[in-house]
């Protein structure tokens, strides 16, 4: 399951580094196609992935599972794009949909890595990353515990954090298209997936030093200083995109026009026609 989903993850990666790079209106419509194909696995990535970390108890292997789970986001905002382009629904729909996705994918590869880099400098300290024989590590290692907290609010899409933002639009994007129970589905996983981050809190950050961690100091600079670097971006992307939107479209604009209007750039009608 970890590997298929890292598959599926690693695919959405590539192909929106190919987008940002490409304007290329061939590649955007084999895209649109491989989406259409994606989207009968956004049940499976979405819900089992978060189910599969909440009841995980090594801190690796749970950030892993969260990674499937936030692809399933990804995947259920290009699909549901691609649907509505499909039968020539309205654009704007659409354009929010594979916004969301694309805005969501830049939101995971900044809160992922510095949740991976915490679990790490933790490893590095304690020796372990195992829940249970962690704790008191927010005494012991102030620069990382804040990095982590920074990281999982920011998964767990808690406002004004960034990953609170790109959930929003692709949920609204859900519901605009019709989909309410699947809208409903992506905020309970939303919720499962702060449950599962309260449970890191609690055993990893929280109570008292356990026998693995009393001796556990903050690591070197040249491991905090990338850590403290994600969660400004973590930060700075909310704050941003709530008091500036223009400056996330025109980041993430032109990838998405790639995709929603593609074809227009070797001068046919698009997929859906004219907007």
């Amino acid at each position: 399951m970890v590997r298929f989903g890292a598959g599926i993850a690693f695919a959405i990666v590539s192909v929106g580094l190919v987008l940002t790079a490409s304007r290329g209106a061939v590649l955007a419509y084999i895209v649109m196609i491989a989406v259409w194909l994606l989207r009968r696995r956004r049940f499976t990535d979405l819900i089992v992935g978060v189910f599969l970390a909440v009841g995980q108890w090594d801190l690796k292997r749970l950030l892993a599972y969260h990674s499937i789970s936030q692809m399933g986001y990804v995947v259920l905002a290009f699909g549901v794009g691609a649907e509505v382009l499909a039968n020539h629904g309205p654009v704007a729909v659409a354009s929010l949909a594979v916004f969301g996705g694309l805005f969501h994918m830049m939101n995971h590869a900044a809160f992922k890595s510095l949740l991976f880099l915490t679990s790490g400098a933790i490893e590095y300290a304690t020796g372990t990353r195992q829940l249970k024989e962690l704790g008191g590590l927010a005494k012991l290692m102030p620069v990382t515990s804040s990095c982590c907290r920074i990281a999982s609010l920011s998964i767990a899409g808690v406002p004004p954090f960034s990953g609170f933002w790109s959930k929003l639009v692709i949920i609204i994007a859900v519901v605009q298209a019709g989909h309410v129970v699947l809208g409903t589905i992506a905020v309970i996983v939303s919720f499962m997936t702060l449950v599962s981050f309260v449970k890191v809190q609690r055993y990893v950050l929280g109570g008292e030093p356990s026998e693995k961690t009393a001796g556990a100091r903050e690591v070197p600079a040249g491991m905090a200083i990338p850590m403290v670097t994600l969660s400004a971006v973590c930060l700075v992307l909310g704050v941003v995109v709530f008091l500036y939107p223009p400056f996330t479209d025109s980041v993430i604009g032109p990838a998405r026009d790639v995709v929603v209007r593609g074809l227009e750039y070797i001068g046919g009608p698009g997929p859906m026609g004219k907007p």
